[in-house]
C-alpha cells in the first residue's frame, strides 16, 4: 500500500500498487507519481506503530485469560460489590464468597466495612496485575480464601 497525498484538494489516499499516475477520489486532480524508499520505510514504520497499538489493545485487562476469567471483570466486582464476596464467586473460591457474603449478613453491616476495605484493595491488585499474575495468584491458587 502506497500513500499519496493530492496536490490540488491536499487530502491523504492510498493505493495498493505502485502507478505512475493516479487519481485523487476526493477531487479528481490526477498527477504523475514517483517514489522513493523513504516513502516506502515511513508508510512501514506507521503500519508497526498501528499493529503494535492493536496487540497492546488485545491485552486489555477486560480480556478472558486462558481460565475464562477476566481481572477486569473481577475488579469491577470487588470494588463494587466486594462487601458480599462476589469477586470470589466470580474467580471460583466459593468458601471464600459464602465467608464474606455470611460476614455482611450476620454482623449486620458492620463488619462488612472491613469486608469493603480489603474487596476495594483486592480490585486494586486485580487491576494492576498482568493475567498471568492474577491466574496464578487468585484462579489457580491452592488456597481457599486468597487475601493479597
Amino acid at each position: 500500500m502506497y500513500i499519496h497525498q493530492c496536490p490540488e484538494c491536499g487530502k491523504q489516499y492510498s493505493t495498493q500498487e505502485k502507478v505512475n499516475r493516479v487519481k485523487c477520489p476526493y477531487c479528481g486532480a490526477e498527477t504523475n507519481v514517483s517514489y522513493s524508499e523513504q516513502e516506502r520505510h515511513n508508510y512501514q514504520e506507521q503500519w508497526r506503530q498501528f499493529s503494535d497499538q492493536a496487540t497492546s489493545a488485545m491485552d486489555s485487562v477486560f480480556n478472558n485469560g486462558p481460565s475464562g476469567k477476566s481481572r477486569g471483570i473481577a475488579g469491577l466486582l470487588a470494588i463494587l460489590m466486594g462487601w458480599c464476596g462476589l469477586h470470589y464467586f466470580y474467580i471460583g473460591k466459593t468458601s471464600a464468597g459464602v465467608l464474606f457474603l455470611l460476614i455482611a449478613i450476620l454482623s449486620c453491616g458492620i463488619l462488612a466495612t472491613i469486608t469493603t476495605i480489603i474487596s476495594i484493595i483486592q480490585g486494586v491488585l486485580f487491576f494492576t496485575s498482568t493475567q498471568q499474575e492474577f491466574e496464578q495468584k487468585w484462579v489457580y491458587s491452592p488456597s481457599n480464601f486468597p487475601l493479597f
